[in-house]
């Protein structure tokens, strides 16, 4: 009996020492961000942090803002000093070859210099300390319009012809042309100047010349991991047409060391929660179901594939497995889609937050997947660029808003579905408290602003007095902020109680109303 209490005693003390061994050991995380957005930036380290987890970044002045571009080579320097002392290191090549996500398209970085970069990037393992290396980066996307500076001065006049003439390119190159079409297209190839079609075509083709460079990295087996987003795309367009290509090359590739899917913005999140479940040695199995009607065969807004296939992608692209038993699943995610299939945005006057059968019908599949005892993660990609008001309503009415896992409800389907996902899984490791203010800066961020404020905002202020939505002088942006506190205010307390919603500030970081940073007091 004393010997078998001896050996239980030991037992247990070698747990106990296990388990504070492993808790030490996750180390130090190193992340190079796309920009310094608050989603790419602050709510992902938030979301780490907030799970016990260390991620050093760089100085921020090295990081892409929007009144600055990102410094490649002060970044790799850092990375070059840090490395050998990391865990794992994340890395944003956008950042690394042009200086983020808006240099991409905008450069003019020579071929020789971006080469000396991608070869650079590939190479870090050399630098020592053998950390894993998770490498993400971006197709060059292909918007219906924009305008500088988040892409050429010459979109403001072009973008939408340029876009007409990628969707009807790669009509061709599919052979589904109509002759009307192939009208158009002519007609397209002659108004546009020549000088312009130049200029973004190569660019777009030094872009994919320089992903190419970094597949070798997967090759190689110097990237222990490479994650290809296609941002902002469409089922017809330069980058589907670019991406059906890229595609190709892939497929050669091992999956377990390369993932290709819609997506930009989320890319960092998700590898940073690949990092943690590969250094704590856990594949976590996630069941996904989805809302009624077209479901999962729905194709999102700004996206080119079915939403299962986005959902199957990024669990793989998380370290996780798909799994189609809801016993083995470790979690939950469940993803609101419109019963039509459409993804509408979330500012049309039919999401006025009326609850519908199709609501019901969520709560209670979310209802039951609880009373199995499964943690739930919701992504709500019902509309696009914000939340579906009804289910919010719905989550709070039901008292269900701060019981789920983690919720997601913001721009793409593909940047909700990482988030939601990521934060869902990371939730087991955090506090209540940590969960909670998570949770509250996503509905005040996807619900609140996006779904809401921000067009309410851009109708009574913007546009009035013809400010521009993006490159607001302080002035300006001072009136904006305190009309978006004093509007988010009015829409969340009361769901979110004014004592909880008096506990955070709000402000626009890129001086644009596109995006608003939530940040707690």
């Amino acid at each position: 009996m004393l010997r078998r209490l001896s050996a239980f005693i030991c037992f247990i003390l070698f747990l106990s020492a296990f388990s504070v061994a492993s808790a030490a050991g996750r180390g130090t995380i190193l992340f190079v961000p796309l920009d310094n957005r608050p989603v790419c930036l602050e709510y992902s380290v938030n979301s780490m942090a907030a799970a016990g987890w260390n991620v050093e970044t760089p100085p921020e002045e090295y990081i892409a803002s929007n009144e600055h571009s990102g410094d490649p080579d002060k970044l790799y320097e850092w990375l070059a000093e840090r490395a050998p002392l990391a865990n794992a290191v994340i890395v944003s090549s956008d950042a690394l070859l042009y200086g983020g996500l808006v240099d991409s398209r905008t450069h003019h970085i020579e071929r020789d210099v971006l080469e000396e970069r991608a070869h650079r990037l590939v190479n870090l393992k050399d630098l020592g300390g053998n950390p894993l290396v998770y490498v993400f980066t971006t197709i060059m996307r292909s918007p219906r319009a924009s305008a500088a500076p988040v892409e050429p001065p010459y979109y403001a006049e072009w973008g939408s012809k340029i876009f007409q003439l990628g969707e009807l390119e790669d009509r061709e190159d599919l052979k589904e042309i109509t002759r009307r079409e192939r009208k158009e297209l002519k007609r397209l190839l002659q108004e546009i100047p020549a000088d312009v079609r130049a200029d973004n075509m190569q660019r777009r083709a030094l872009n994919i010349e320089m992903t190419e460079l970094l597949l070798h990295g997967v090759e190689s087996g110097d990237f222990d991991y490479l994650l290809i987003g296609r941002d902002d795309t469409a089922p017809y367009s330069q980058a589907h047409k670019e991406a059906r290509k890229m595609d190709i090359l892939v497929r050669e590739l091992p999956k377990e060391r390369i993932r290709f899917f819609a997506g930009a913005d989320q890319l960092g999140m998700v590898l940073l929660n690949r990092a943690a479940n590969r250094l704590s040695y856990e594949i976590p199995f996630v069941f996904a179901a989805y809302g009624d009607g077209k479901g999962k065969d729905t194709i999102p807004s700004y996206e080119d594939d079915p939403v299962d296939v986005s959902v199957k992608e990024h669990i793989h692209a998380v370290g996780g497995w798909p799994t189609k038993y809801l016993k083995r699943a470790d979690m939950v995610l469940l993803v609101n889609t419109p019963s039509s299939g459409v993804t509408l945005e979330a500012s049309v006057p039919s999401n006025d937050g009326t609850v519908t059968k199709q609501q019901e019908r969520f709560m209670k599949k979310l209802n039951y997947f609880e009373d199995k005892g499964k943690p739930v993660a919701v992504a709500d990609i019902a509309y696009g660029n914000g939340a579906d008001n009804a289910l919010v309503k719905e989550l709070f009415a039901q008292d269900k808003a701060y019981s789920v896992a983690a919720y997601g409800g913001w721009n793409t389907a593909g940047n909700t579905i990482g988030f939601a996902l990521s934060q869902g899984l990371l939730a087991p490791d955090m506090t209540e408290a940590g969960r909670d203010n998570l949770l509250n800066i996503r509905y005040l961020d996807d619900w609140a602003y996006q779904a809401n404020v921000r067009m309410k905002v851009s109708a009574e202020l913007i546009w009035p007095n013809h400010w521009p939505n993006s490159g607001l002088n302080s002035e300006q942006l001072v009136a904006a902020e305190n009309l978006i506190t004093k509007e988010i205010k009015n829409i969340a307390s009361p769901l979110m109680t004014e004592e909880t919603v008096d506990g955070y500030q709000f402000n626009l970081p890129w001086q644009r109303m596109f995006e608003v940073r939530v940040a707690q007091k």
